[in-house]
């Protein structure tokens, strides 16, 4: 059977949005610094905008290093983004990914420290305002329907083409609103592959070939789940695979960042012996949510590791970037890099790098960060372990010991 978040699917068509502040610039509270903010060009609401930030000495508005700051971002009082851990800039120029929405988007920066000086909390804010222009087409992306022409003629799986359908679906490009049946069989009708043949050829509507997508959703061929995966109030439907069993008494829970040097010794001293005594036993399963804020390069490497999963290699591919990490954006894991250690890895380069291009995990990536926010994860790594009887935190790359004492008390309690 076939598996995707989805309900009773139709077509979105509808409007783009603009913007109408590009770049704005406001002094702090306290007057310590100016803060610059600037949008990249593809700026739209309701999809990933890169958010700039730069900290500015006010005489000379030149960069100012080293900055101890926070953000947070809200639309009509609704907190969207954040508010970020405190995270340290040794540049004093940041960018974030961020999803804003229609209205008002009030961006509020906090500036706690200067120079390794801590100061005060010292705010700026922006106003970031999106409207509305009416769109002439759709938005799917010509990879999808690249993915349904492959897939009409059997060059790529069932599991590959519901991918680009998922993508529609975490874009909002389609939308849902009611449930699937019981599966009736797991064979999909001729017809369907022939409409995905035709739909890529331009010869019918995107209306028409959907409607293919809504026969498989109603009769259970694609099988619907809206469910969340949460284990000790944590929502892992955007996490990692399982690493273990998912029948496991004790789940580990890991908070990381790619490019985080902690994370790395934590890595390398601690997790083997957790592997072999508690994951190869059964006894524990781990799961890895990204808490990617240390620097854009944490985004692409989070960003590669689902790419790798969509070949079912996610924990190889997590297991190299931490083994070749090497400092914070220095190039070992830009773009380039990434698909170099796909081709070490014999992964498809090519699926690998239609992945990477489509961005398709990159609101997930968002989700994880705030899913750790919320669950008050300030720091990498950190780690939530649940047992049936409660849950422990534990934060820094702790020696073994340390979990240990917290694993057996969960299975012997």
């Amino acid at each position: 059977m076939i598996k995707i978040v989805a309900l009773f699917i139709l077509l979105v068509f509808g409007s783009v949005n603009t913007v109408f502040a590009e770049s704005q610039i406001s002094s702090t509270s306290g007057n310590s610094l100016d803060v610059k903010i600037e949008l990249d060009d593809s700026y739209q609401s309701g999809k990933e905008t890169r958010l700039k930030i730069e900290f500015l000495t006010p005489d000379t508005e030149k960069i100012q290093v080293h900055i101890d700051y926070t953000i947070d971002i809200r639309n009509s009082n609704n907190l969207i983004f954040g508010p970020i851990p405190l995270t340290h800039t040794s540049t004093g120029s940041v960018s974030i990914p961020v999803f804003f929405e229609k209205g008002i988007n009030e961006i509020t920066v906090s500036v706690e420290g200067i120079l390794f000086v801590p100061i005060p909390s010292e705010t700026a804010t922006f106003d970031i305002s999106f409207g509305e222009s009416t769109a002439e087409s759709s938005d799917i992306p010509a990879w999808v329907k690249g993915n349904a022409e492959w897939w009409a003629n059997d060059l790529i799986d069932d599991k590959t083409f519901v991918s680009g359908i998922q993508f529609l679906i975490q874009e909002e490009i389609i939308s849902v609103s009611s449930e699937s049946s019981e599966s009736k069989s797991d064979d999909i009708p001729k017809w369907i592959k022939n409409n995905a043949d035709w739909w890529s050829q331009g010869l019918i509507s995107d209306n028409d070939f959907l409607k293919g997508i809504e026969f498989l959703v109603e009769n259970g061929i694609i099988s619907v789940f809206g469910e969340s995966l949460n284990i000790g109030g944590v929502d892992l439907s955007q996490a990692s695979p399982v690493f273990g069993s998912v029948d496991s008494p004790v789940t580990i829970i890991e908070f990381g960042d790619y490019q985080c040097p902690n994370c790395q010794k934590w890595f390398l001293n601690t997790k083997p012996d957790i592997v072999t005594n508690y994951i190869d036993t059964g006894k524990s399963n781990l799961y890895f949510v990204d808490l990617a804020f240390l620097g854009d390069d944490s985004l692409t490497a989070a960003a590669a590791t689902y790419c790798a999963d969509e070949q079912e290699r996610y924990w190889d591919y997590h297991s190299y970037l931490y083994y070749n990490q090497r400092g914070i954006d220095g190039g070992w894991a830009d773009s380039s890099s990434l698909q170099d250690y796909a081709e070490v890895l014999e992964l498809d380069t090519d699926s690998f790098a239609s992945c990477m291009d489509s961005k398709k995990y990159e609101k997930s990536i968002v989700f994880n960060l705030e899913e750790a926010i919320n669950n008050e994860i300030k720091a990498t790594p950190s780690f939530i372990i649940v047992g049936a009887n409660g849950q422990e935190t534990i934060k820094g790359p702790q020696p073994f010991p340390v979990f240990e004492k917290i694993i057996e008390s969960f299975l012997t309690s």
